[in-house]
């Protein structure tokens, strides 16, 4: 299944004019009257079946002109110039408003680093209820591998033997009490699913033209996909911010939060923390630690976020089905808890993170950042140069969509 996202970036103006059919007319340099180049062509002139003007005119005027018709020297050129564009067919937008990404969302994300999209995907025509299912049967039968992530964030190892270990979720739920971690879970988290599941895929790559407009560049790169799937009984999600666990040395990433099913008002929706993405003093004057300092429990001013900023928090809640909430990699965020209401079911939300098909993987990605999404680009990153341009399989150019 296919997806295609059209929307207008316009809001004011006059709408740009019809491009003239000059298709037949050969490159030219004209040194011409341009009064005296008009004339000639207003003369009216016989037509061939498609409605062109014949050769033969056509080399009436430039002869008039002092010109002439200079063939090229590859025939391929001359009838790929006489070729049409296929019409594309038509076919459903997943995009059910296509206003959504008008200025004000995007002055909205640019200025606070976050933003909503109100029926921004069609449930119907996206089939998200269907990818729901599609997802909740992968979680089940990676559920293994979700709880030996928890195990490998929890000790801050890279390389342990977690088969070893963790052969089953009650052996990696005991190394978790083992390790002090005895607070409830915030959540499952499943990485790169569009991998293994094609509608995801054509979701996601659906996505690609809106990251661009909202993060303003002319490329963008598909980083990763997560389920995060919040069960009955999961703790509050902590604030957090996503570049820093991620390898990229960019500060043009951006997340389309999907959830899975309408969110209630006092939900687990994600709650923002505004104009966050902007404190340029934070990495400037605190570099973030690496992982031998949190090893050692060494406090930084990243762990006092929340006392950091003025406590200017929005929510989007309620939220329905093709709701979307867009954050930036930068912009400090949080969910509540699952736990609140005996009446509350599991939350699954799928989050579609972008960067900016330029951006460089840094140097220093083994040593420096958190290590949560480790697991999402372990795949390929050391495969990659640092701080070149690159191109691979697994974090691909999505847009423009020619590049696919």
């Amino acid at each position: 299944m296919a997806f295609f996202v059209s929307f207008s970036t316009t809001t004011t103006g006059s709408p740009t004019p019809a491009r003239q059919n000059y298709d037949s007319l050969p490159t030219l340099f004209l040194r011409a009257n341009p009064s005296e180049f008009n004339e000639k062509v207003s003369t009216p002139t016989s037509r061939n079946r498609n409605g062109r003007a014949k050769k033969e005119d056509v080399d009436v005027w430039l002869n008039g002109m002092g010109l002439q018709t200079v063939p090229s020297k590859n025939p391929a050129a001359n009838n790929q110039r006489r070729r049409r564009p296929a019409q594309s067919s038509s076919r459903p937008s997943a995009i059910a408003n296509k206003s959504n990404i008008g200025t004000e969302t995007q002055l909205n994300y640019a200025r606070n680093g976050h933003a909503v999209l109100r029926s921004f995907i069609s449930p119907v025509v996206a089939n998200l209820t269907d990818i729901r299912f599609q997802l909740h049967d992968y979680a089940q039968r990676k559920e293994l591998d979700a709880w030996k992530q928890k195990v490998q964030v929890a000790s801050n190892s890279q390389h342990s033997n977690f088969d070893a270990v963790c052969d089953t979720v009650k052996a990696c739920q005991e190394a978790l009490q083992s390790l002090g971690v005895t607070a409830s879970l915030p959540f499952l988290q499943y990485f790169n699913t569009w991998q293994h599941l094609p509608d995801v895929k054509s979701l996601a790559l659906s996505l690609g033209e809106a990251a661009s407009v909202l993060l303003d560049v002319p490329t963008v790169r598909l980083y990763q996909d997560a389920l995060f799937w919040k069960r009955q009984q999961d703790g509050p999600t902590p604030w957090h911010v996503d570049a820093r666990m991620a390898p990229f040395d960019t500060a043009q990433m951006i997340t389309f939060w999907i959830p899975l099913e309408a969110v209630p008002r006092d939900g687990t929706a994600l709650i923002f923390c505004s104009k966050s993405h902007a404190d340029m003093a934070l990495p400037y004057w605190n570099p973030v630690p690496s992982l031998q300092a949190n090893q050692n429990n060494l406090s930084s001013e990243w762990d006092r976020l929340e006392d950091r900023y003025p406590k200017r928090l929005v929510d989007y809640m309620p939220m329905q089905l093709g709701d979307v909430t867009v954050h930036s990699g930068w912009t400090l965020h949080c969910s509540n808890g699952n736990d609140n209401n005996q009446q509350r079911n599991d939350r699954m939300a799928l989050a579609i993170t972008f960067v900016d098909g330029d951006a460089e993987i840094r140097h220093d990605w083994k040593n420096v950042g958190d290590n949560e999404d480790r697991w999402s680009y372990s795949a390929w990153c050391d495969k990659v140069p640092p701080r070149t341009k690159f191109t691979h399989p697994l974090v691909p150019i999505v847009w423009p969509s020619s590049i696919i």
